[in-house]
C-alpha cells in the first residue's frame, strides 16, 4: 500500500484518567499533553513504551464515534497509518475494498493536518493522517 507507516493504536475508553493510570502501571508515559477535538467529538491523549504508542480516547460529549465501541465493550478502537498523500492512499485502500467511513480533515492532534478513517473488508478500521508537508 505505498509508503503507509504505522503510528499508534487507537484504544477506546470512558475515562481517560483511569486509562491513564493503568497504563502508566504497564510503563507507558505522556506524550504532550490531552487534547480535545470537537469535530472528532473526543478527548485524548498520546502515551509510549518504547517503539510502541496508543492514544486514549474518551468520548467528548454524546454522539461521539466511541460510544458504538464503548457500549460493546470493545477498547480496541483503530490502528493507525501515517501516509505522504491522503487521497492516493484513499483511492489505494478502495480499490482494494476498503470504504470510507469519514473522508478527509483536519485533526486538532495532528497540527490540523488531515486525517480519514476507513473500514477495511475485515471490518478493521484504520485512520490515515497525511505526512506534515
Amino acid at each position: 500500500m505505498g509508503d503507509l507507516e504505522f503510528h499508534h493504536i487507537g484504544i477506546a475508553c470512558r475515562t481517560l484518567e483511569v486509562e491513564r493510570r493503568d497504563h502508566e502501571l504497564l510503563g507507558y508515559r505522556a506524550e504532550g499533553e490531552v487534547f480535545e477535538d470537537p469535530k472528532q467529538r473526543i478527548r485524548g491523549l498520546f502515551m509510549t513504551l518504547g517503539a510502541m504508542r496508543v492514544e486514549l480516547l474518551e468520548p467528548l460529549g454524546s454522539g461521539s464515534p466511541l460510544d458504538g465501541y464503548l457500549k460493546r465493550g470493545i477498547k480496541i478502537y483503530h490502528q493507525c497509518f501515517l501516509c505522504s498523500d491522503i487521497s492516493r492512499s484513499i483511492l489505494d485502500l478502495e480499490t482494494s475494498g476498503a470504504r470510507v467511513v469519514s473522508p478527509p480533515q483536519p485533526a486538532v492532534a495532528f497540527d490540523n493536518r488531515p486525517i480519514a478513517f476507513l473500514l477495511l473488508p475485515s471490518q478493521m478500521l484504520i485512520e490515515l493522517v497525511e505526512r506534515p508537508r
